[in-house]
């Protein structure tokens, strides 16, 4: 058995293939067979066209087995001309993935494909008859063959069946099409859409051995001259159209010297590089202290022994944990390996990139969503093909083609930006464990707030803890002062900024110091309401308030993103006037304008990071000190390494604390401890101001010293409870544009779970609204699976989905119902 299938994957004469679909009940292998002249391009990961019914569809190769287990197996019809998507242990990773987060096969194939490369098949139509033939048949035909064949007569060129159904409909056309081809009328081409990005080539102009001996510009003409000495300047080469711009000569002077065998001119790949450095002051390389190095000689260990271990670096804001990650890199790097970075948020990715560059010049590549479409496809490319041995960037840099995988970093590893709201609805940390594992290779997850199921498998021993207690050189962490809110005020009165935080922004302003004002909502207003009526002003598409922003004076939902003008009256009662309720960093903004006339500030959120290198621009003025004061969301609170910064204010610690979600404690903890520990992290001392109206609250007290209570009250409620991490949770979410009908699915749904998961060790909550009930026209029912074994419940709760669709076809509203999968999920709104 062996040698026949090592003789099949050398004969390559069929293979096994996963179709690109998403239709559930195609998420198989299908076997097709390999036509000679294209077994010797074939390989493990390669993608092929297959026909399919009667169209062609994209596919990824997965395996050559023995013999096709079908009769009349079909042909591959093209092998694309790129690289293979995944080897052997990237097939193991996509497979783990689909099965550990219930996605198809498929769609954690898409999580590794190159960036721009197209996944539609497009279908053209020509005539396999002459002209005046198809005149004929058309004049005489009346039915929709007859309608296909004179739109095909009267055009030029072949035709695209999407046209072709916009110009006469989609009735009949389908079974026409078919009937042309069977008739040998029409011609019927499949193609992939050309890919968003390629390559970009550039004429180069570069001296030959000749042209690089100054003697010979002696006798040159005075623009030929000038051509020379700028190359000899670049050392003989530099792209011709900048060569010609900077020198202001033409390009017939450039042939003139290419005639004259001085230089060469070939066409060259140009690669589109982002920005990694930001014009600031170089990074030092310090010396580690003991905590440090501990951290670093137990990790190295693991490095040198090429043995995959999870290392829970727990750090305490401003401890060094980067320098750990650089340290224990270049323990990689020397041993010829590769290592991957991960940063939460694209407003790190800047801070972060410039101290890898610093330290690994030339080898760093970064992968983040707001790359330019060519700069992220040259920088996967450069992965590929070795050029750069380190990735730094957000979530999907995880699965950066490199070579030689050595080690994983996830810094900041509690944050949920970790995790993908779209399927499949994979978590970095434990998909990085699972690609670490199977490469041999450590991962080391650093935070100064560990997620609760981090400190949990470390407590099981699962990961080995490693702890810096302290800041560098001994820094003391900031004060805190938290400022109870219900006492501040007179009557009818709420200051958005306390008199103390006031106090200490302008002592902090005027030492010459920095601050930061952490609010985690954009906009000016959360909502407007009538002052007659009581009416809210919502969106048509969300079951949510439209935020205001005072730029543009327009009202926004941040999550469908509809836009509306500002109304004069309310539209419900006709009368009111609308009043403003609620903040924003906009607010916050033009409330220290009138407080702290004259301090300039810069805010830093959403709205204004849309634009390119945006990050790098607004970080880079506030760390130049173009800025006093810097204004933000969540981007803004961790990370950040600005030793300028003495004073942080927390305008509202409350924002998340009333959510309806059993992590609401934990998030509003671990983001106050972030934001906090931006300050003192230079030479001065920090202090750290909190407004908030629960100055009780568990998570509010844990940031004046009580973190261990919290911890274990946290934990004891959730054990009692049963919720993670002492058990793995599936969010089971059912939608559909008719309220009814979700609701009407959701019991059906719930119905089938508790069948199919009869004597399992589960429990089942719901159904029940979800907390934002409407999203983007859709209404919202979700179901709470909890499993002390999800390796053993998740093949029932798949098969209970696909037993649910099958159920809701037999009825007309059931077509527009979906059913989502999301494993532990990191939020339940």
């Amino acid at each position: 058995m062996a040698m026949e299938l090592e003789n099949a994957i050398e004969n390559k004469r069929y293979v096994e293939v996963i179709l690109d679909s998403a239709v559930r009940g195609l998420d198989r292998p299908f076997h097709y067979e390999v036509p000679e002249d294209l077994r010797g391009g074939m390989d493990i990961g390669s993608m092929v066209l297959v026909p399919f019914t009667n169209r062609l569809l994209l596919g990824y190769v997965v395996g050559f087995p023995a013999r096709p287990e079908v009769r009349g197996i079909k042909s591959i019809s093209q092998v694309l001309d790129e690289p293979p998507l995944f080897d052997f242990d990237g097939q193991r990773l996509c497979r783990w993935i689909a099965s550990h987060y219930m996605s198809s096969l498929s769609q954690a194939f898409r999580l590794v494909m190159a960036p721009g490369r197209s996944r539609k098949v497009k279908q053209f139509l020509s005539l396999a008859v002459s002209r005046e033939q198809a005149y004929l048949l058309a004049a005489g035909d009346q039915t929709a063959l007859g309608d296909v064949i004179g739109v095909l007569s009267a055009s030029e060129d072949e035709v695209e069946i999407a046209a072709l159904k916009k110009h006469l409909g989609d009735r009949g056309i389908p079974a026409a099409i078919r009937a042309g081809e069977a008739a040998g009328l029409i011609n019927r081409r499949f193609t992939l859409t050309s890919p968003a990005t390629r390559p970009r080539l550039r004429n180069v102009a570069r001296l030959t051995g000749e042209g690089s001996d100054p003697s010979c510009l002696e006798d040159l003409p005075r623009r030929q001259r000038d051509i020379m000495e700028h190359l000899l300047a670049h050392r003989g080469v530099d792209f011709q159209s900048d060569l010609l711009r900077s020198t202001g000569t033409s390009r017939a002077s450039l042939m003139s010297l290419a005639d004259k065998g001085l230089l060469d001119i070939t066409r060259e790949e140009a690669r589109r590089r982002p920005t990694l450095t930001a014009g600031l002051e170089a990074h030092q390389r310090p010396t580690p202290n003991t905590h440090q190095r501990e951290a670093i000689d137990h990790i190295s260990s693991t490095i040198s022994e090429g043995r995959h271990q999870v290392f829970l670096l727990e750090g305490v804001t401003g401890s060094g944990k980067t320098e750990v990650y650089l340290r224990c890199i270049e323990q990689v790097l020397a041993r010829g390996k590769s290592a991957i970075a991960l940063v939460p948020e694209i407003s790190l990715t800047p801070q972060t990139v410039e101290r890898f560059e610093s330290r690994f010049p030339g080898k760093v590549a970064v992968l983040h969503s707001r790359l330019a479409p060519g700069e992220r496809f040259d920088e996967w490319r450069g992965i590929h093909q070795g050029r750069y041995r380190v990735v730094v960037g957000a979530r999907s840099a995880l699965f950066a083609p490199v070579s030689n995988l050595g080690l994983i970093v996830i810094d900041e590893e509690h944050e949920t930006s970790y995790k993908s709201d779209t399927a499949p609805r994979y978590h970095a940390r434990d998909v990085a464990e699972a690609r670490a594992r199977m490469a041999g290779a450590p991962v080391i997850l650093g935070s100064a707030t560990p997620s609760f199921e981090a400190l949990q498998r470390a407590r099981a021993g699962v990961y080995e803890r490693l702890e810096l207690p302290r800041r560098i050189d001994n820094r003391p962490l900031p004060s805190v002062e938290v400022v109870d809110m219900r006492s501040v005020g007179g009557a009818g009165t709420m200051p958005l900024i306390s008199p103390l935080m006031l106090d200490a922004l302008s002592r902090t302003v005027e030492a010459g110091d920095q601050a930061i004002l952490f609010l985690n909502r954009r906009g000016f207003a959360n909502y407007l309401q009538c002052h007659s009526c009581g009416h809210i002003l919502g969106c048509d598409e969300c079951e949510v308030s439209l935020c205001y922003h005072i730029r543009g004076d327009i009202l926004r939902c941040h999550h469908c993103g509809k836009r509306a003008g500002v109304p004069a009256r309310c539209p419900e009662c006709g009368r009111g006037p609308l009043k403003r309720f609620g903040a924003g960093t906009q607010r916050v903004e033009k409330e220290l304008l009138i407080q702290l006339p004259g301090v300039s500030m810069i805010r830093m959120d959403s709205d204004t990071t849309t634009g390119k290198d945006a990050h790098w621009r607004l970080l880079g003025a506030f760390k130049a000190r173009e800025a006093q004061v810097l204004i933000g969301t969540q981007m803004i609170a961790k990370g950040l390494d600005i030793p300028g910064v003495t004073m942080v204010g927390v305008i509202n610690a409350d924002t998340a604390l009333a959510l309806p979600d059993f992590r609401a404690s934990e998030r509003t903890y671990q983001l106050l401890t972030q934001v906090s520990g931006r300050a003192g992290r230079g030479l001065s001392p920090g202090r750290v101001v909190v407004q908030t109206f629960s100055p009780d609250h568990p998570a509010i007290q844990a940031l004046t010293g009580d973190v261990a209570g919290f911890l274990e009250g946290e934990f004891e409620a959730r054990l009692g409870a049963f919720y993670p991490p002492f058990v793995s949770l599936v969010n089971v979410l059912v939608t559909s544009p008719d309220i009814m009908s979700a609701s009407r699915s959701a019991q059906r749904m719930k119905h089938i779970l508790e069948t199919d998961l009869s004597g399992t060790p589960t429990r089942i909550l719901g159904p029940a609204p979800a907390p934002l009930s409407r999203l983007r026209g859709n209404y919202r029912w979700h179901i709470l699976v909890k499993s002390g074994d999800l390796d053993a419940v998740s093949p029932r709760i798949r098969n209970a989905v696909s037993r649910f669709y099958d159920y809701a076809r037999k009825f007309p509203a059931g077509k527009d119902v979906r059913i989502s999968l999301d494993v532990d999920p990191v939020s339940l709104l």
